[in-house]
């Protein structure tokens, strides 16, 4: 069974982690869950980033069990502290790891970091991220009253939809299913015949869907359309109201090649957090 016991989360002190820290608290109020922030520092500067880790979000974070810990950043060939948070998480054995696509300093700049990429592709656990965290409520107006489900219909479906129907029963949500049908642009020519595939796959779609939940036990509200998984994903995501979306990135074998650049871009357009597994 799924857990959330351990949460790591990487500390840069930006906005953007400042406001990824409201959700930090509040999953790990719920899930009674220990805290770890984690800063890496450049050399000669771990006195000073401690004092300023130990002062992160202080009273916020008083009434949770917390750990923080400053390491030195790795320098050569190039500082990658992707690598300092991958080893921690496997060392601790983190159930989530928790941080906003972007930031400044320890991540880089841009709408989805070199970091927060390598993390979803390098970590087995699953990775809680956000491209709002700068204007996340507060702490108390966090909810998690809907979750979506992204699936491909793949091998690995199963697995996703097991861990959203999950999340949603220890928070007692609504759990919504959001699959993008093949559009039919690429495989016929002619109006009358990408209606006719794109129906086609739809149907074929919402039966395999519906197999699927009677074998998982889950009655969930499902969005099949035709279109881009992100475009796809993002519009169900805000019909359904979702509070938080969980999607897949990993295969059997690891990184599915298929996967992962629909995990990133569904990552971007999505209007709220992401979990992905």
């Amino acid at each position: 069974m799924p857990q959330i016991k351990r949460i790591l989360f990487p500390v840069d002190f930006s906005e953007a982690c400042r406001g990824a820290a409201r959700y930090v608290e509040a999953f790990a109020a719920h899930f009674k869950a220990e805290i770890m922030l984690l800063h890496a520092a450049d050399k000669g500067e771990q006195h000073q980033a401690k004092a300023q880790l130990d002062a992160f979000l202080a009273s916020e974070l008083e009434a949770l069990t917390t750990h923080r810990v400053c390491t030195e950043a790795a320098h050569a060939p190039s500082r990658d502290p992707s690598r300092t948070i991958a080893e921690t998480a496997r060392s601790w054995n983190a159930d989530l790891v928790m941080m906003p696509t972007h930031g400044l300093g320890f991540f880089r700049t841009h709408l989805l970091g070199s970091v927060t990429a390598k993390m979803l592709h390098d970590l087995k656990c699953p990775v809680w991220t956000s491209v709002h965290a700068e204007s996340a409520s507060p702490q108390e107006g966090i909810q998690c009253r809907r979750v979506l489900c992204s699936i491909d219909l793949g091998e690995s479906s199963r697995h996703i939809l097991e861990w959203a129907a999950w999340l949603a029963g220890e928070y007692q949500a609504s759990l919504g299913i959001a699959h993008a049908s093949a559009a039919g642009d690429a495989f016929a020519a002619g109006w009358q015949l990408r209606e006719e595939f794109a129906h086609y796959a739809t149907t074929q779609a919402n039966q395999r869907m519906e197999a699927l939940q009677k074998e998982v036990g889950t009655a969930a509200q499902v969005f099949i359309n035709p279109g881009t998984p992100r475009v796809v994903v993002a519009t169900a995501a805000r019909k359904f109201e979702a509070d938080l979306l969980v999607i897949g990135r990993h295969g059997k074998t690891g990184l599915r090649e298929d996967l992962f650049p629909n995990a990133t871009a569904i990552l971007r357009e999505s209007p709220c957090p992401v979990i992905s597994i």
